[in-house]
Parts: C-alpha cells; structure tokens; sequence
C-alpha cells in the first residue's frame, strides 16, 4: 500500500515519463556520438546565457536607480556580458571551466539522487534511481580523475552518459508508475 501511495503522483504520468525519457535517450546518444560538437554546443550555450543574462542585468542597473550604485550594478552586468562573448568565441576555455563545475554537479546530484532513492521502494522505481545515481557519481569522479584534460570531449560524453541513464531512469519510473496504476 505504501508503494502505492508513493507513486500516486505519477499515476497519470507514466507515458509522459516514459516519453520524456525517450527524448533524453535520443539527446544522449547523439552527444555521446558526437562529444566534441557536445561539449562545444554546452560551452557555446552557457556563453548565451551570460550574454542575455548580462543584457538583463546592465538594463536591471538603470530600472533600479535606488537599490544602490549604477555604475556597480551596471559593471557586473557589462563583466557577464563580455565573459558570455568569450565563451560563445572561446568554447574550448569555456568547457575546461565547465568540466570542474560539472564534476562537482554530477557528484552532488548523484549524492542527492541516491538520498532521495533509499525511500522509495525498488519495485517504484528506487533501483532504477539508485543505478542513476550511482552512474552520476561515477561520471563525476572520472571527470575528477581527468582533469585539466577533460574539456569538451569529456563533457559532450559524460553529459551524454547522463542524459542517456536518467532517461533510462525516466522510462523505468514511467513504467513501475504505470504498473503500479494497473
């Protein structure tokens, strides 16, 4: 009954996940297919979004004339706009950047995964969330062992590698939900 409970949330979800985790699937196979055009397009990304969140704050500093200096707030909005321009036209600095903040990410959200996957039963899906877990780790630990060579290549196949087990997670998940809910 318990089990039951658990998943009641899902009961309506179980294709969405499944559909879900497919799409993963499909984005982690292609980085992991093609890693360099991975990792690049990460750092490329990340690169967009200090530009517009730049942009943002620049215009931000002018709209709030009372919550402190313009030049300061402006300052930081002009310094994350001109470190977004360096990594949209620098990707292979940005993703040696990007290789330590992801290590630390996959370790602590295996860490987190594993936590969370100790209360759920392994018939809901808690050993499906543990495999996740475990994977995370793992990959966070080879990125460890890799650095400072581990730069786009690493991450367009470590994130693959992730992309690829929480959709596996996702298509487990949708299937004890589904199950549960017959």
């Amino acid at each position: 009954m318990q089990e039951q409970d658990m998943l009641e949330p899902l009961r309506g979800a179980g294709s969405k996940l499944q559909l879900f985790g497919a799409g993963l699937i499909v984005l982690g196979i292609l980085s992991i297919w093609s890693p360099d055009v991975g990792g690049m397009a990460i750092s490329v990304v990340v690169g967009l979004v200090l530009l517009f969140g730049g942009v943002l704050r620049t215009i931000f500093a002018w709209l709030s004339p009372g919550w402190g200096s313009l030049f300061a707030k402006a300052l930081v909005g002009i310094i994350t706009i001109l470190a977004g321009i360096y990594m949209i036209f620098n990707p292979g600095v940005g993703s040696k950047a990007l290789a330590v903040v992801l290590t630390f990410y996959l370790f602590v959200d295996g860490v987190t995964t594993f936590v969370f996957a100790i209360r759920l039963p392994p018939a809901a899906g808690g050993a499906w969330m543990m495999f996740g877990a475990a994977v995370s780790i793992l990959a966070g630990v080879l990125m460890y062992m890799q650095w400072p060579a581990s730069g786009e290549l690493a991450i367009g196949i470590l994130i693959g590698v992730k992309l690829l087990i929480d959709g596996i997670v996702l298509v487990g998940l949708g299937s004890a939900a589904k199950s549960v809910a017959a």
